[in-house]
């Protein structure tokens, strides 16, 4: 019997959302608007946690969009609404790219606290540098859940959530890969600032489909120390 997408997604969500422990790289304390909390971060493919995304994150962009529409219909300028939102995401949907990314090359991480995803990420390994000899990784797709960003729905519930998963992906790469350290994206244009900021350098030969292509590029004396 061949299963759709649509019949893995309905069993998925006649589940119960559970989260299993298997996979959970490290652990750790996340401070919140609901104060602070415990947070695991697992490594593998799972498709309850990347289906979880797709419902809690997708229902959030709903209500989202559903609060700038009432805000519009009383008369409220919502452009600058719109241009600080982060919907560049909005299409991606987590259970079909877990269906479509497997394979040894491709490693996934999850950050969960409360029960719920708060960030995704998937990697592709190995990738060669752009300015060095050796292989890092390829950020294939990260992101946090909506509530974790800026909103004029409500106030941020986690801050901070993808750079800690991205740290962890780091040094899980060096660690548990053995790649050299670095690793390599295509960033949505509103994440651009983010990657500049962290110290990542563009290198505009590789653009592609609008998006800057960045490297993470460490400093010889961090690499050899």
């Amino acid at each position: 019997m061949n299963f759709t997408i649509e019949d893995i997604r309905r069993a998925l969500d006649a589940a119960p959302p559970t989260i299993s422990p298997v996979g959970i790289i490290s652990t750790g304390r996340l401070a919140g608007k609901p104060g602070e909390v415990e947070y695991t971060i697992h490594a593998g493919w799972d498709l309850l946690i990347a289906n979880l995304c797709d419902r809690s994150w997708g229902a959030f962009n709903v209500s989202l969009l559903r609060h700038i529409r009432t805000l519009e219909a009383k008369g409220v300028d919502i452009e600058p609404i719109l241009e600080l939102a982060q919907f560049e995401d909005y299409h991606w949907r987590w259970l079909d790219k877990s269906l479509f990314y497997k394979g040894d090359c491709y490693k996934w991480f999850f950050l969960i606290a409360e029960n719920y995803p708060q960030a995704a990420c998937l990697i592709y390994h190995p990738k060669s540098s752009v300015v060095g000899a050796g292989d890092i990784f390829y950020v294939e797709y990260i992101a946090t859940a909506p509530w974790n960003r800026e909103n004029v729905l409500a106030e941020r519930v986690f801050k901070g959530v993808g750079p800690k998963l991205l740290d962890r992906v780091i040094s899980y790469a060096q660690n548990e890969l053995e790649l050299r350290p670095g690793f390599s994206l295509h960033s949505l244009p509103k994440a651009e600032q983010f990657y500049e900021k962290i110290g990542m350098k563009a290198f505009q030969a590789y653009d592609k489909e609008g998006m800057k292509f960045f490297e993470w590029v460490v400093p010889e004396s961090l690499e050899k120390g």
